[in-house]
């Protein structure tokens, strides 16, 4: 028998081969794992469509110590419209606010237009609503109570009128600073300008007095440091500021005009010291004849009592044309008169029930006005309105100047720094308002040259007439706050007010209060 031989063969190589079953039997796993997933997603999608809109609050609910201008935010998890979360959020006790969308129409911010009351409980509601798909929105409550947070409530003068960022006050005027805390004092600052100040607490530790005396006229800020606390230690937020400024005011009552009223006003004298001076915008002096100086003053205001009254020249013509008022005087002569006939002026002369005689003067230098009446008599013309710019100038440099001569009117003016005023002497007389007794205070002096012509024209008193060119340009010399500055005057027009520049070009504005111009050459 033959011997059976076995095969060099492996025995694997002569098994049959398998399928490769795996793949298609993990496809098919894989498949019925992703349909579980996507049936759980979907279910869990249908099931999460169904869950009303949460909403939630930037506060907690029972926090305390919240900020007195704290903005409350909301915050939905889905979207909801802003008329929508208006209609249905309420604060008790009940504050005015504005609601805004910050964020889409998923964050909404409320802010107070006032701060919250220190140490109130707030109560803040949403009631039920539905967002813009249709999802309920449960009602929701929250509760807080707000801390007390030191502040500045205000600054105020005597009397208790506060003051308003950019309002301003007469020299040597106390302040005193109010807040709605008593304070710790050792850590409230405040400063005046550059400097600090002296505080004198009240009694309570709320308020405090700050004298003003000595600080020159001009502007001032009044600040308060931040890191101020109340005596528990809360923390004033951030720092405090007030503009202001210190600069001399005309109390007396005056009467508002429409228009310019311009009021020829003697000044010999036996016509000092003048009724009225004070309240004027603007002055014009120029010598009339003789040597002899007369005023144009100008209101835009006229006080109780103006006077006296005496005749124009050729320029007070001039002067109410540039300032498109209403000229008021006693008479004028033939040569006036004839020149006034070149380019009409509007003027108001001695009329019964307007102006009248005193007997407290010497004739002619008595004739005076009422500003009640200078309103009456402007309501006879129909001058269109018109108010002579006024504005604070910021001036920078010029020459520290305290005393000024101006030889052709024999007067002297001195700077007063307390009030930031320049105080007037004519042949050493110190001029006063008669009205209100006090001494003429002029807020900025300006020495206008130009050129001077003596007519060969009578007046009608024997003397020969001035006239002056104020249609052209010039320079002046401007005085403010004890300091000089060079500048220039021109005329844009014969009916348009002068302008001003100072010598680099810069435009300059006529501070409020009484404006002094000695016309000369």
């Amino acid at each position: 028998m033959q011997d059976i031989q076995h095969s060099s063969i492996p025995a694997a190589a002569l098994r049959r081969p398998r399928r490769n079953g795996f793949a298609k039997r993990g496809w098919i796993a894989l498949g019925v794992a992703l349909a579980v997933v996507f049936s759980l997603a979907g279910g869990f999608g249908v099931y999460a469509n169904t869950l009303p809109t949460v909403v939630t609050l930037n506060v907690q609910d029972g926090e305390k110590d919240v900020r007195t201008d704290a903005q409350l935010v909301f915050r939905f998890s889905r979207p909801v419209a802003l008329t929508t979360v208006e209609s249905a959020m309420t604060v008790s006790p009940a504050t005015e606010g504005t609601l805004r969308a910050v964020v889409g129409q998923t964050e909404f911010q409320w802010s107070s237009t006032t701060f919250l009351k220190e140490l109130t409980t707030y109560t803040v509601t949403v009631n039920s609503i539905s967002d813009l798909g249709r999802h309920p929105v449960k009602a929701s409550q929250w509760f807080f109570t707000t801390t007390i947070q030191p502040r500045v409530l205000s600054v105020t003068v005597p009397g208790g009128v506060a003051l308003a960022d950019g309002a301003e006050i007469d020299p040597a005027t106390q302040l005193q600073i109010n807040f709605n805390d008593p304070m710790d004092q050792a850590s409230v600052s405040v400063a005046l300008g550059t400097k600090l100040a002296k505080l004198k607490w009240s009694a309570d530790n709320r308020s405090a007095t700050i004298p003003t005396s000595g600080i020159p006229s001009g502007p001032l800020e009044l600040q308060v440091a931040a890191g101020a606390r109340d005596q528990t230690g809360h923390p004033m937020v951030g720092a405090f500021s007030l503009k202001t400024g210190i600069y001399y005011h005309d109390r007396e009552h005056t009467t508002a005009l429409k228009f310019p009223a311009l009021i020829q006003i003697p000044n010999d004298v036996f016509a000092r010291d003048q009724n009225g001076l004070q309240g004027a915008s603007m002055v014009f002096e120029y010598v009339a004849e003789g040597g002899i100086t007369r005023l144009t003053a100008i209101y835009q205001n006229a006080p109780n009592l103006v006077g006296p009254m005496r005749s124009s020249r050729f320029i007070s013509l001039k002067i109410a044309r540039h300032y498109k008022g209403l000229l008021f005087q006693s008479g004028e002569s033939q040569a006036t008169r004839s020149r006034a006939a070149g380019d009409p002026v509007p003027q108001f002369f001695d009329t019964t029930g307007y102006t009248f005689r005193t007997g407290v003067r010497v004739a002619p230098d008595n004739l005076m006005i009422s500003g009640a009446a200078v309103r009456r008599a402007e309501s006879l013309f129909g001058i269109s309105a018109f108010t002579i710019p006024k504005a604070r100038p910021s001036l920078a440099g010029g020459a520290a100047i305290k005393k000024i001569a101006v030889p052709d009117h024999y007067s002297v003016y001195s700077y007063d720094g307390t009030y930031g005023t320049y105080l007037k002497t004519e042949e050493s007389h110190l001029y006063r308002d008669a009205s209100t007794k006090q001494p003429l205070r002029i807020e900025m002096l300006i020495i206008l040259h130009t050129q001077v012509y003596l007519l060969d024209v009578g007046d009608g008193h024997g003397a020969h007439i001035h006239d002056y060119d104020l249609d052209s340009s010039g320079r002046v010399d401007i005085y403010y706050k004890g300091h000089k500055f060079a500048g220039t005057w021109s005329s844009a027009g014969a009916h348009k007010p002068l302008a001003f520049k100072l010598a680099g070009g810069q435009a300059l504005s006529l501070p409020p209060g009484l404006v002094w111009i000695d016309v000369t050459t």
